[in-house]
């Protein structure tokens, strides 16, 4: 007698370096529970993946889940998927890395619950058509990505019940479509609803399989799922009615594969689930886009889903700058770390590992969850990479290192250079630093990112607040963590970066700057400067240099950044020209987003977070107590110091919120120029003794 063969894969993860207190509320909350729930119904099987931060976190703190992981195991009632050990976006990696990030979590999983996964998750379903080379490369057979990326083939609903083969350059993989209607149903339609539909499909006769593979955390962790998955049983009354219905069979991607012959060959776009697509459009094609979907959907229903694509995942690394430069400084460090893993093979392990966790995906993309808004998810990243990169440079040696090319794939120079104390990265382009990394502390204290709009902008006005929301998926809600965000929604002209040029006008301050109200009298910032340098002893010099114009004047900016053995860094300027107003000298800092950062000038002690101006300034001091950092900045004349804070405001699982960013600093001196006149400054960078 015919069944319907239902595979249900859930998907848990938390990223690198995410809080202890957040993984603990999520084990709490969802994965305890979920595992504890699965356990009262023996009649179920089930697919698991976890990704193998958080089961090497679970390892450690909770191996009681591993225990009940083990059993489900041994007894047939769930089969585990591999994936890419730190969760990482396999397609924008380098080749090295991934079938290495595949291969050692395998070898992870069948080492600590004594089984081979055959098949893995894809992080994010982002898919690239020559994905099944290395995926079969990494030993895996099959995997489960999106009814949409078949859908965009043509294919409908009735030909998804099964699954395909794929291939490239003749290595074939099985690829199981996801029910996006079962992603959305499942937990937040009713039990009735669900088995509604599953029964429909059963009725269409034959050995139906249909999959439903999605995020584990919305059983407990997303809004309001804790009560409704557990306190009102949702999940004990769904998996009750599988488990009693005898018309359907839950079942395994690798029994699937064994058992079912596939039902073609298929070859699928570049694509990820179809929200994502919405949320790499640039903002107002965002709006435009769920426009055009509505009106869509009133003509040809939900077929609209499929005619209507967003972009594609690459498109982030064009919309947010600050991500492009992390995977660019993610695979230059690559190599470096595979270099020293082939010179010191001992060494090299360690490096890799903190290569492979600089390559999480979170904080490389923004969408619904806040990702690459989060700085400490960001600085994680950079702690990971800037640890392997140093530890590469111990193995290598060769040190200062400096290289000229287009880093950042953007048709303009950047030299990087890297000293036993210092990684710095200068471009062309607004001739500014767009990278100043401290290898001691493991952190970039120019990991800052721009206020841009964002698609869910344009709601904030019409949202209710986290008291009113109700139980749906979380694609579907969206509310405010604070009253009064609208007045956050300032946008930057330029990508926030250091030792970036102002020419203001007299009477500009502070709070011009921070509320983006200002004029800007020069064509500096985005204009594109010449790159040289050279070594002097044991320093590296980078100079750059512009002839432009402020306001119908011309203007010549020449300046340099010179390191030492020493960790420091001194600049130095020299302006040519005819100008009388203010003129300034950008720096955007942050450090981990702490709010608890601070600044001393003089006898003055404010948080970085405030905005402020001192005048007369010729020394003044950053100091962290976490990073155990003091930045010290000494002029060669007083200048006015002015910060403020760089605040966005932007989504998560919880909600749109306020996030605290970093500060920016500027040099302002008012000048009266007929001719040159130079200025220069010293950075160091100390330990905080308190």
């Amino acid at each position: 007698m015919s069944k319907l063969h239902l595979i249900l894969a859930f998907h848990n993860h938390q990223p690198v370096g995410n809080f202890e207190h957040v993984l603990e509320e999520c084990y709490r909350k969802s994965y305890l529970p979920f595992l504890s729930t699965l356990l009262d119904h023996p009649g179920l099987t089930v697919v698991l993946h976890y990704s193998g931060h958080l089961f090497t976190w679970m390892q450690q703190r909770h191996p009681e889940a591993l225990d009940i992981i083990r059993t489900l195991v041994n007894s047939g009632r769930a089969e585990i998927l591999s994936g890419g050990f730190y969760e990482p976006i396999i397609s924008i990696l380098p080749e090295r890395d991934r079938v290495t990030q595949i291969t050692e979590y395998s070898k992870y999983i069948k080492r600590h619950l004594s089984c081979k996964p055959r098949g893995m998750w894809l992080a994010e379903r982002v898919w690239e058509p020559q994905m099944p080379k290395y995926i079969a490369k990494a030993g895996i057979e099959y995997l489960p990505i999106d009814d949409y990326h078949f859908k965009l083939t043509g294919l409908d609903d009735a030909g998804l019940l099964g699954y395909y083969l794929t291939e490239d350059e003749g290595r074939s993989i099985a690829v199981f479509p996801g029910s996006e209607r079962l992603r959305y149903l499942i937990p937040f339609g009713t039990v009735d609803e669900i088995m509604s539909y599953l029964r429909d499909i059963y009725l269409l006769g034959g050995d139906p399989v249909i999959t439903m593979a999605d995020d584990g955390e919305k059983f407990g962790v997303w809004p309001n799922t804790y009560k409704h998955c557990y306190e009102d049983l949702w999940l004990q009354d769904f998996f009750t009615a599988i488990e009693h219905a005898d018309w359907i069979e839950t079942t395994t991607f690798s029994e699937c594969r064994d058992r079912f012959q596939p039902l073609g060959r298929i070859y699928l776009p570049t694509a990820s689930y179809r929200e994502m697509g919405e949320w790499a459009l640039p903002s107002e094609k965002g709006l435009e886009y769920e426009f055009a979907l509505e009106e869509l959907k009133k003509i040809v229903g939900e077929k609209a889903k499929a005619l209507l694509r967003g972009s594609i995942w690459r498109s982030f690394l064009v919309k947010y700058p600050e991500a492009n430069h992390l995977q660019k400084r993610m695979s230059l460090i690559s190599g470096k770390a595979h270099e020293a893993c082939r010179a010191d093979a001992k060494k090299g392990r360690l490096i890799l590992e903190d290569l492979w966790k600089g390559q999480c995906n979170d904080a490389y993309w923004h969408g619904i969850f806040g990702g690459l808004y989060l700085p400490h998810l960001r600085s994680s990243l950079y702690r990971h990479l800037l640890r392997a990169e140093a530890a590469a440079a111990s193995v290598l040696k060769g040190l200062p290192r400096v290289e000229r090319f287009d880093f950042d794939c953007d048709g303009h120079d950047d030299i990087m250079v890297t000293t036993r104390h210092l990684g710095l990265v200068v471009t062309e382009k607004g001739g500014c630093m767009t990278e100043l990394s401290l290898y001691r502390q493991a952190v970039n204290v120019c990991d800052i990112i721009s206020r841009r709009p964002e698609a869910y902008h344009a709601k904030i006005a019409q949202l209710p607040d986290d008291a009113h929301a109700a139980t749906r998926t979380i694609h579907d809600q969206m509310s405010v963590k604070e009253e009064g965000l609208s007045r956050y929604l300032v946008y930057d002209e330029y990508r926030r970066a250091s030792l970036m040029d102002h020419f203001l006008p007299e009477g500009t301050g502070v709070g011009d700057l921070l509320r983006s109200e200002y004029e800007e009298l020069g064509d500096f910032m985005d204009g594109v400067y010449e790159l040289d340098l050279r070594r002097k002893r044991d320093a590296v010099v980078v100079s750059l240099s512009r002839e432009g114009r402020v306001g119908q004047g011309g203007m010549r900016i020449e300046k340099s950044i010179e390191t030492s053995r020493e960790p420091a860094v001194s600049i130095g300027y020299l302006l040519d020209g005819s100008y009388s107003g203010l003129f300034g000298v950008e720096m955007n800092l942050s450090f981990l987003g702490s709010p608890h950062v601070l600044i001393r000038a003089g006898k003055k002690t404010m948080p970085a977070r405030s905005m402020g101006v001192h005048e007369q300034v010729r020394r003044f001091g950053i100091e962290d107590g976490f990073l155990g950092l003091v930045m010290d900045f000494r002029f060669s004349e007083e200048i006015s110091l002015w910060h403020y804070p760089v605040e966005t405001v932007s989504l998560s699982e919880q909600g749109i919120e306020r996030l605290y960013q970093g500060t920016a600093f500027l040099f302002v001196m008012p000048v009266a120029l007929q001719g040159k006149r130079k200025f220069g400054f010293t950075i160091s960078f100390g330990e905080d003794k308190e």
